[in-house]
C-alpha cells in the first residue's frame, strides 16, 4: 500500500498540471466541442450523411493533441534546444514540400497544406514551436549583443526570415502577420533598443507591403476591409453574413444549435468564422466569455515566465502563449471587422486537426515550464 501511494505520488509529480493553465484551457476545449457540434451538423450530413462526421474527427485530433500535450508536459523543455538546428531545419524542409506539386495541396487559391489521406496537415503549425524555440534559445545566447543590432538581432533575423519567405511563396500573409508579431512582442520583452524596435517594424512593415503588391488579392481584401458593402454578393459576402451572425445574437443569442447563419449562408462557419456563430448563438456574453478565457490564457502563460529560473524558459513560454493568444485575437479581430481577412482559425475552437494538435502540444510544454518551476520551490 505504501508503495502504491509513493509511485502514485510519483506519476503526479511527474503530471502535474498547473490548474490555472488547465481549466482555462479545458474550458476552451468545452467550448469547442459544442460549437463545433453545433456548427457541422448540417454540412456533415449534407456532405457525408453524418451530421457527426466532423465532430467525431475533431474528437479524434483532440485525442491526438491530448497524447502530445502529455508528451509536452512529462518532456523537459531544456532539450528542445539541443535539438533546435535540426528541429527547425526539419520544420523548413516540410514547409517548402507545400509548394511542391502533387505533395501540396492547393485550397482556397493558397498551398499551405500536404495530404496525409485522413487529414491535411498544415506544416506552419510546427514551424511556430520551432521558431518559439529559437527565439527563446537564441535570445538566451545573446543576451550579452542584443544591444548591437548586427551582432545581436541580424542574426536571429536572417534565420527568422527563412519560414517566412516560404510562407509568402504558399501565399500566407496571415501566419507571416502573426510571426511577425510574436517576434516583435519577444524582442520587446527582452529590452531591445527602441532603435532596434523601429527597425524591425520599418522590415516588417516593407516586407508586408510587398506581399501586398505581388499578390492583388491581398489588396483586395485590404479594400474589402475599409469598405465592406462595396461587393455584398461578392467579395465582401464573407464578412458581411459575419456581421449578420453577430449582430443578430445579441446580448444572449438565440440558443446553441439554433444558428439560421450555419444552413450555408456563412461560408468557413465551423473554422474560421466560428466566433460569428458563438455570437449568434451565444449572444454578446457568451462571447465576452470567450475572450476572458483568452485573456485569462494570456495571464496564465505570462505568470509562467515571470516566474521561471531562467531566460529560455521565460522566453519559451512567452513565445507559445503569444503564438496562441495572438491567433485567437487575430481570428476575433478578423470576425468582428477590426482587421482585413486572414484565414486563421480561433485557437482551441475551430475545427480542424494540425492547429487543434500543435495548441495542445504548446499547453503541455507550458505546464513542463510551471512543473519546473514549482519544483524550483517558486509559488
Amino acid at each position: 500500500m505504501i508503495d502504491l501511494l509513493r509511485r502514485t505520488k510519483q506519476l503526479y509529480q511527474k503530471l502535474h498540471f498547473d490548474p490555472a493553465l488547465f481549466i482555462t484551457v479545458g474550458a476552451l476545449l468545452i467550448i469547442g466541442i459544442i460549437m463545433v457540434a453545433s456548427t457541422t451538423s448540417v454540412v456533415g450530413a449534407s456532405k457525408f450523411g453524418d451530421g457527426f462526421y466532423h465532430l467525431k474527427r475533431h474528437l479524434i485530433f483532440m485525442t491526438l493533441g491530448g497524447i502530445l500535450f502529455i508528451i509536452g508536459n512529462v518532456t523537459d523543455h531544456h532539450l528542445y534546444k539541443r535539438y533546435i538546428p535540426f528541429g527547425f531545419f526539419i520544420g523548413l524542409f516540410i514547409l517548402s514540400l507545400t509548394l511542391i506539386p502533387g505533395i501540396g495541396t492547393k485550397l482556397g487559391g493558397a498551398k499551405r497544406w500536404i495530404n496525409l489521406v485522413f487529414f491535411q496537415f498544415q506544416p506552419v503549425e510546427l514551424m511556430k514551436f520551432f521558431i518559439s524555440v529559437f527565439l527563446a534559445n537564441a535570445l538566451t545566447a545573446k543576451s550579452s549583443v542584443l544591444s548591437q543590432f548586427t551582432k545581436g538581432i541580424t542574426p536571429i533575423l536572417a534565420i527568422i526570415i527563412l519560414p517566412i519567405i516560404l510562407l509568402s511563396q504558399q501565399p500566407d500573409l496571415g501566419n507571416i502577420i502573426l510571426i511577425i508579431l510574436v517576434t516583435f512582442s519577444v524582442f520587446f520583452v527582452a529590452n531591445l533598443p527602441l532603435k532596434h524596435l523601429f527597425a524591425f517594424i520599418g522590415m516588417a512593415l516593407s516586407g508586408v507591403l510587398t506581399s501586398i503588391a505581388i499578390y492583388p488579392y491581398q489588396l483586395e481584401r485590404i479594400k474589402i476591409f475599409l469598405d465592406p458593402w462595396s461587393d455584398p454578393l461578392g467579395r465582401s459576402y464573407h464578412i458581411i453574413q459575419s456581421y449578420t451572425a453577430i449582430g443578430s445574437g445579441g446580448l444572449l443569442g438565440h440558443g446553441f444549435g439554433q444558428s439560421k447563419l450555419k444552413f450555408f449562408y456563412l461560408p468557413l462557419h465551423y473554422s474560421d468564422f466560428i466566433f460569428s456563430i458563438i455570437c449568434e448563438e451565444g449572444g454578446f456574453i457568451f462571447a465576452s466569455i470567450v475572450v476572458l478565457l483568452f485573456l485569462n490564457l494570456v495571464f496564465q502563460g505570462f505568470r509562467i515566465a515571470r516566474d521561471s529560473q531562467s531566460s529560455y524558459s521565460s522566453y519559451l513560454a512567452i513565445s507559445l502563449t503569444l503564438f496562441l493568444c495572438f491567433q485567437a485575437c487575430l481570428n476575433i479581430g478578423v470576425v468582428i471587422g477590426l482587421f482585413p481577412i486572414t484565414g486563421i482559425p480561433l485557437t482551441f475552437i475551430s475545427y480542424g486537426g494540425t492547429s487543434l494538435v500543435m495548441s495542445l502540444f504548446s499547453c503541455g510544454v507550458l505546464m513542463n515550464i510551471a512543473k519546473s518551476n514549482l519544483r524550483k520551490g517558486v509559488s
